[in-house]
């Protein structure tokens, strides 16, 4: 393979562009490829047009494919080594993409790995710098692509339900956001659950925060706020931040009244 091409293109473009000539200089087709990497044929041509990202378990699979000492890693971690993620990028390049269980609780947006790049670029845009907008809508937006695996972690999200009635960028947005949400809800392993805001939810009023467990047993945890952000498996914080967690699902909506939120919602905004 010549270098020359990838030496003009981004880490993901670059990803896109040797996956593909990989698989086409050992003549495989896409199926081929995708069977041998243990995922679906259309992640591979996702991966190949560059529409999505690569998780890490996927690099790994295409080294370990295509007998490599680490190419394909080497570009997954250019991909997730944005400095706009800071202290964050443990938990996406390390965390999710080996969760077997993620649970998270948000009292005021739309889970980040749950966001349209509408979405996002709108709340990036009243926080961020204007030419690390599009950076940081890809670091997030491309965190979805975990549940494109043949074994994807079980996701429960709790969201406050002000998030309906919040219009981020506009009420196209919020729409366009909600109906995204609905359609990911339909995944076998998606759960989305609301929390009134009759119920007060005083245990969630601190902060954002996401727990994890991973393959070997072990539980980590990261929590945000506006001054600093922490990733953690001290044995403490998890247990607090699990009680926290249990504590705000006792008031959370079955998951058929979320569903039927979500649907009066986006009838709210598209009037």
């Amino acid at each position: 393979m010549e270098a020359n091409p990838g030496d003009q293109m981004s880490p993901r473009a670059r990803f896109a562009h040797d996956l593909a000539e990989y698989r086409k200089s050992a003549k495989m087709t896409q199926a081929t490829l995708a069977a041998r990497m243990r995922c679906h044929e259309s992640l591979v041509s996702h991966l190949e047009t560059g529409r999505r990202a690569p998780t890490l378990d996927v690099a790994e699979e295409a080294d370990r494919t295509f007998g490599l000492d680490g190419h394909f890693v080497a570009l997954f971690t250019k991909i997730a080594q944005s400095p706009t993620l800071g202290w964050f990028a443990r938990w996406v390049e390390e965390i999710e993409p080996r969760a077997v269980i993620l649970q998270s609780w948000d009292p005021l947006l739309i889970p980040g790995i749950l966001q349209t790049p509408d979405y996002a670029r709108a709340i990036f845009q009243a926080t961020s710098a204007p030419d690390r907008v599009e950076e940081r809508v890809e670091a997030r937006t491309r965190r979805v692509s975990i549940f494109d695996g043949d074994d994807p972690p079980t996701f429960v999200a709790l969201i406050d339900e002000g998030v309906l009635h919040r219009p981020i960028g506009s009420a196209d947005v919020l729409a366009g956001q909600l109906r995204y949400l609905l359609e990911l809800t339909e995944h076998p392993r998606i759960t989305v659950q609301f929390v009134p805001i009759a119920a007060g939810c005083a245990p969630g009023m601190m902060s954002a925060f996401a727990l994890a467990r991973l393959r070997d047993g072990s539980e980590v945890v990261s929590a945000d706020s506006v001054l600093s952000g922490q990733v953690t498996a001290d044995h403490e914080a998890v247990a607090r931040v699990k009680q926290r967690y249990d504590s705000i699902r006792a008031d959370a909506q079955p998951k058929s009244v979320t569903h039927q939120a979500i649907e009066d919602a986006i009838r709210t905004w598209t009037r």
